[in-house]
């Protein structure tokens, strides 16, 4: 995982050199609470709880880019109360083209993902899940500090993959600013025993630079 952080970490300083346009807030730190649900299907059980996260995401709206993300959710199962802990770490690079310009584009974004859960109950994948997920990205401003986001990508991790969706809106009309987004992951396993769904609301502030 480290490898994949150093890239990450080197594109993200090569994005930082080079200038944004004027008044810019694509490059920014999030900090965020998150809520998460882990559905097991095929035996019914669910995980939920709150925990939360950081995101530094680097370089240009259109051109090159890299996103790093770190989140931690400790869950409980609704039933028995057993306890699931879920970490996801993220560290992507990419590339962003105008769209509906002036104030919307595309972005492609090829990224690591880290996946770590520590639970109580006996689990249907092993406890640490690695593997790229590849996204295609939206976000367009509605308003002069008001804008939407989503993506669709593919996750393909050791003992599953499928789909990722999110959406969201951010609102950043100073120094600061707020945003929401939903994901939800919907994975089949590799196995073909069952699927297994991930939602995540997340809300917090975001911080340009």
């Amino acid at each position: 995982m480290s490898h994949a952080f150093r890239i990450a970490a080197a594109a993200l300083a090569a994005g930082l050199m080079t200038p944004a346009y004027a008044g810019d807030k694509f490059q920014r730190i999030e900090f965020f609470g998150a809520w998460g649900q882990i559905d097991q299907n095929v035996n019914d059980v669910t995980f939920d709880g709150w925990g939360g996260g950081l995101r530094v995401v680097g370089g240009r709206r259109v051109g090159p880019f890299a996103d790093l993300q770190a989140e931690f959710i400790p869950t409980e199962e609704r039933d028995s109360g057993a306890d699931l802990d879920l970490e996801n770490y993220r560290a992507g690079v990419g590339f962003g083209l105008p769209a509906f310009q002036p104030v919307g584009f595309f972005q492609v974004k090829v990224e690591y993902v880290a996946i770590r859960l520590d639970s109580e109950l006996p689990l249907l994948v092993n406890d640490s899940q690695n593997g790229v997920g590849v996204h295609l990205q939206f976000e367009q401003d509605l308003a002069r500090n008001f804008g939407i986001h989503a993506s669709l990508g593919w996750l393909n991790l050791d003992d599953a993959d499928g789909t990722e969706y999110v959406i969201g809106f951010h609102w950043v009309p100073d120094v600061y600013g707020f945003f929401a987004q939903f994901r939800w992951d919907d994975l089949d396993l590799d196995s073909g025993a069952d699927d297994i769904e991930v939602g995540t609301v997340r809300a917090g502030f975001r911080v340009p630079f």
